[in-house]
């Protein structure tokens, strides 16, 4: 407590409004100092009137006078430090002090002053500390004044008295002169010293805080180069993106257009059938190739569902077909029996057609590709085991163990993103699989894909009832198809193209409205900030490919809200009207 108290004291001492730093830190000394004298000196004078002796009238008065006058100066002086002012204190101090000496010295003489020379000592340390080197020397001379006056005074007045040796005091004078020149000398050294080392301490400082200007004006430049080094990074890399997705996307484009001459060169139904159904199966590709990008930084992206892993590779086998060329050996091996695996579907056939164009490119368009599924077990758990092998050029090591790095690519500029078998990587990860490569150079690559088995078999196609939707779409032929799409389902729907009739529509409807579908910017509404969807209570269908954001705002408002990014096909569309309106239906039986 009592060490609490003496740091509170100390600290208040330090809080004062000094510029000077030298003076700043002479400020807790100083005022302790007049503090000090305003206290002792009564004391002192009570101590020498009631105990030693009992001086003369005159004595007292004049002693009296004399102190006084120095225990008004500290007290002034003390409330000039804590106002900021401490040279003024000083000099006031000092000056005081002088005075009383010469008084003193006037009245009583040297002899009985040297007897106390706090005085003296004091007058001229403070000088020199705190006023400077030339006050010191100018107090220096005062003194030494003081002190002749003081042995005139002894010699005048102590032979009047019949002193027996009156000329004492002013046989001291050489001896005080030469000490208190001692004195002054000491300490003008030393006050030299230490405003030299200040200075030489300011000029380092201020060099310093000119280098620590200079480094941090660096370091911004550093940062800006930095900032302009990854600005034309992300430049290159968004030229490569953009080639190698539309590589990919003519990968597809050449598939559909394969497709679409066999059936322009047919005239037999089957085919004709079987090149659609290849077109249809292409653009889900497509979509899943405008989606390829987003797998690496939204992974709410993906949209697994259970299929059946035999039916998915004879769907894929003729789009793998058309993607290797005639000159090109593909095998297919679906499973002997049936197996369910759960993925994004479209996900997990565009890591296939990654594979195949990667072994396409490694076997120079001549070769084989085998394409096998299997049942395949690891630490207990049954999972299905897809095989993709080639007979191409096949990798060296240090391109085997890099090969799933984003961005690495050993395909010539506009050739490929690097991001194909990255995406297999974490299409296979999103489904709690993993993925393992063999290969050998002119043996042959393999990819093993393991998958785990899904816990239930394939989900029945879903009831249909008749849904009241509220269908928002700018775009005129897409919104027609959505609308028969919707009405072939024999859903109930009201359609329209901008924000201001979907609020209208909205609040006319009431309560009779289950789902809402809707584009996020379109006329009135070009933020893309549904607003007048918030006080709904509908859940929300988003057919938007920029349509996170918003839906996160919506749910943070308290409403389901579902995305669908375009593409899609306009059965999913109603498949998730369905699922939307049968969770709402069950909410409100359970409430």
């Amino acid at each position: 407590m009592r060490s609490g108290k003496l740091k509170a004291a100390l600290d208040g001492f330090r809080d004062v409004p000094v510029a000077d730093v030298v003076d700043r830190r002479h400020a807790p000394v100083l005022q302790a100092l007049m503090l000090f004298i305003v206290v002792s000196l009564p004391a002192n004078w009570c101590y020498h009137l009631l105990l030693v002796n009992s001086p003369t009238r005159r004595d007292v008065t004049v002693d009296v006078l004399a102190d006084t006058l120095v225990w008004a100066v500290s007290l002034a002086g003390f409330v000039l430090i804590r106002r900021g002012r401490l040279r003024q204190a000083v000099i006031g101090l000092v000056a005081a002090m002088l005075v009383n000496l010469t008084v003193v010295y006037l009245f009583v003489g040297l002899t009985r002053g040297l007897l106390d020379q706090t005085l003296p000592v004091l007058t001229i340390v403070l000088g020199g500390l705190v006023l400077g080197r030339r006050p010191l020397w100018t107090l220096y001379a005062l003194l030494i004044g003081v002190f002749a006056v003081g042995g005139v005074s002894d010699i005048l007045t102590l032979q009047r008295h019949h002193y027996p040796r009156p000329w004492l005091g002013a046989a001291n004078l050489p001896s005080l002169i030469l000490s208190y020149f001692v004195i002054s000398l000491v300490l003008d050294r030393c006050v030299a010293a230490i405003r030299t080392s200040l200075g030489e301490s300011r000029r380092m400082g201020g060099a310093l805080a000119a280098a620590n200007q200079a480094l941090r004006e660096e370091m911004a430049a550093r940062e800006r180069a930095q900032e302009g080094l990854v600005h034309a990074q992300k430049m290159e890399t968004v030229g490569r993106l953009a080639s190698g997705v539309a590589h990919d996307f003519n990968n597809v484009l050449a598939v559909i257009a394969g497709y679409a001459e066999q059936a322009q060169a047919s005239d037999d139904p089957g085919q004709l059938r079987q090149a659609v159904q290849g077109i249809a199966a292409a653009t889900r590709r497509g979509t899943a190739v405008s989606r390829k990008l987003l797998s690496f930084s939204r992974r709410d992206s993906v949209r697994p569902e259970v299929f059946e892993i035999g039916e998915a590779l004879r769907e894929i086998g003729p789009m793998l077909r058309q993607l290797l060329g005639a000159a090109v050996a593909l095998r297919v091996e679906a499973p002997p029996r049936p197996l369910h695996l759960r993925a994004d579907r479209g996900q997990f056939e565009l890591a296939l057609l990654n594979i195949a164009a990667n072994a396409r490119d490694a076997m120079d368009g001549q070769g084989g590709l085998r394409v096998l599924a299997c049942a395949g077990a690891r630490g207990g758990i049954d999972g299905v085991e897809v095989r993709l092998e080639d007979s191409g050029r096949g990798m060296p090591d240090h391109i085997l163990q890099r090969i799933f790095e984003p961005f690495f690519t050993t395909k010539p500029a506009g050739s490929g993103t690097g991001l194909g078998l990255a995406v297999v990587r974490d299409v296979v990860h999103a489904a709690g699989g993993d993925v393992a490569v063999e290969s050998r150079e002119g043996q042959g690559t393999a990819f093993r894909l393991w998958f785990p088995c899904a816990a239930g078999e394939l989900r029945g196609p879903a009831r249909r009832r008749a849904v009241r939707v509220l269908l928002v779409e700018d775009d005129h032929e897409l919104r027609e198809l959505l609308l028969a799409a919707l009405d072939d389902a024999g859903c109930v729907a009201l359609a329209t193209d901008n924000a201001f009739d979907a609020g209208r529509l909205l609040a006319e409807a009431g309560g009779s409205l289950e789902v809402v579908v809707s584009d996020c910017r379109m006329p009135g509404n070009e933020d893309g900030r549904l607003r007048w969807l918030e006080d709904s209570g509908l859940p929300v269908l988003l057919i938007s490919a920029s349509g996170e954001a918003e839906a996160r705002r919506l749910r943070a408002l308290g409403l389901e809200v579902e995305c669908l990014p375009k593409p899609f096909p306009p059965t999913l569309l109603v498949e998730r009207v369905q699922a939307a309106a049968e969770r709402r239906a069950a909410t409100l039986s359970a409430a």
